[in-house]
């Protein structure tokens, strides 16, 4: 497997180039939040809590991509916790709790949720 080398938060990591910009940032012992995230089961970035700031090489990303979803690519620099980053995610978890049925307790995250 290839590897690439992407940077989150400033610490460089080496990682397989199937990997998502999340398990990168897990690799590199950087933890981004999911709601909707269950490896191998539901990788959708339905939730829009994993976003993260990117640029390749120097040229930015125009949005804010969801992390869980994203491939690393080389030369990738991974910002998860500007203020850009924390108002969308804040913004992100108030939409979703203005809808949210409270079922927590028969919710299949129940226990893992973040």
């Amino acid at each position: 497997m290839d590897k690439v080398k992407v940077t989150i938060n400033g610490i460089a990591v080496e990682v397989p180039s199937n990997y998502t910009v999340l398990m990168a940032a897990k690799e590199a012992g950087i933890d981004i939040p999911t709601l909707c995230y269950l490896k191998d089961i539901n990788e959708i970035a339905a939730c829009r809590v994993c976003v993260v700031e990117v640029d390749v090489k120097g040229v930015p990303m125009r949005n804010l991509p969801a992390s869980c979803v994203l491939q690393v690519q080389d030369g990738m620099n991974v910002r998860t916790n500007t203020p850009q980053v924390r108002k969308a995610v804040r913004t992100n978890v108030e939409l979703i709790l203005a809808n949210h049925n409270r079922e927590c307790l028969i919710c299949k995250r129940n226990g893992s949720c973040e």
